[in-house]
């Protein structure tokens, strides 16, 4: 790309799942003239690895479907929990009309998603700033060859929650909560051992999460808070709370990690949502536009709830609904009214430890 300023019609700023999927929902319109950054490689290892079978009509909308069965995507076999009480309590996927959903290759996932976006131009680049200018936005980024502009008519952040697009803006996140969530990727010796399902314990210092994945590997992760999250950094901390747990620390021992001495990565996960996630040329996706907790896995599905709805508001107003950022942003904030709802009655039902800081917190909140 030039040094000069270059002009396009729609500027998606991120291309993850929420940003691919707008993409790919606007070509499906008919709409062109769109261009997507992104600041990384999009190669480093994601959170994120389950998508339950309600999202089927969602892949089949992008069409995904062909690539996404082609895949090899473990198909779950529902879910194992330790909460409220201390027998597990299984919910099996045959139970469910779609199905149980899949662990994902997330790696390849995404690939797919890029590969139905490949029409649209991909530039690398960090931005920097965006402001208003005319009818539209000018946005400057800074790519591995310096500094470089472009102006947009409609700009989409997909940045994910740093909403780096209209934090320029001045758009105010709400915030509700955050965790910490301290997660490995481990290859198993005997991955046949763990079965495809999602565990979930909890413990007085917050909740424990494992997942198997294609190639032998498993997610394990601990949420707890920020402030108290210090003592599990490092592996052999987590290592060790992760053997004291009654459901968890068992299956990933079944199934022999080769690599337990990693040390865990750790992302803060806000449960928060901007003051407003439309508005004059511009839209807010997935995470940069409402965030909730890892609890309850809904990222990778709003993601491409977003990015069509995005694209469906985007085609509505250029065919003159001058109500269809409304009617987007009124359904981004319904859906994350009832998630709040739901993760508070997910946090209230576990009564076992009603002086620990972590629970302590999430029941005052849920009773606000």
């Amino acid at each position: 790309m030039s040094a000069s300023t270059e002009e396009v019609g729609i500027a998606i700023i991120g291309a993850g799942p929420a940003g691919c999927a707008t993409a790919i929902a606007l070509a499906r319109h008919g709409i062109g003239d769109v261009m997507l950054f992104e600041a990384g490689t999009g190669d480093a290892p994601r959170i994120g690895e389950t998508i339950p079978g309600a999202a089927l009509p969602l892949l089949s909308r992008l069409g995904l479907m062909d690539r996404f069965t082609a895949r090899g995507h473990l198909p779950s076999l529902g879910s194992t929990a330790v909460w409220g009480k201390v027998e597990p309590h299984h919910n099996d996927g045959f139970a469910n009309p779609f199905g149980g959903g899949w662990h994902l290759d997330r790696a390849g996932f995404e690939a797919d998603l890029r590969a139905l976006a490949a029409g649209v131009p991909l530039h690398g680049g960090r931005l920097r700033m965006m402001s208003a200018e005319g009818s539209g936005h000018r946005l400057r980024f800074e790519g591995a060859n310096g500094p470089f502009e472009v102006t947009a008519g409609l700009v989409v952040d997909a940045s994910g929650v740093r909403a780096a697009a209209l934090r320029s803006l001045k758009v105010a996140r709400n915030p509700v909560d955050a965790i910490a969530f301290h997660w490995s990727l481990l290859a198993l010796a005997e991955p046949e051992e763990m079965p495809a399902r999602t565990f979930l314990e909890a413990v007085p210092e917050g909740w424990w999460y494992a997942s198997s994945i294609p190639g032998g590997r498993v997610v394990v992760g601990f949420a707890t808070d920020p402030d108290a999250g210090a003592r599990f950094a490092d592996a052999a901390a987590f290592r060790v709370a992760m053997a004291e747990t009654r459901l968890i620390g068992p299956q990933i021992a079944r199934g022999r990690p080769l690599d337990a001495d990693t040390s865990p990565r750790i992302a803060i996960a806000p449960t928060a949502i901007l003051s407003a996630v439309a508005g004059p040329g511009w839209l807010a996706v997935g995470d940069a536009a409402a965030c909730l907790d890892p609890l309850l896995s809904q990222g990778l599905t709003r993601a491409l709830e977003d990015g069509i709805a995005a694209a469906d508001a985007i085609a509505g107003a250029r065919a003159g609904d001058a109500g269809a950022f409304t009617v987007y942003q009124d359904r981004v904030f319904a859906r994350f009214t009832a998630g709040v709802r739901l993760r508070a009655g997910f946090y209230a039902a576990e009564t076992r430890w009603p002086d620990a800081t972590f629970w302590r917190r999430r029941q005052v909140q849920a009773a606000a």
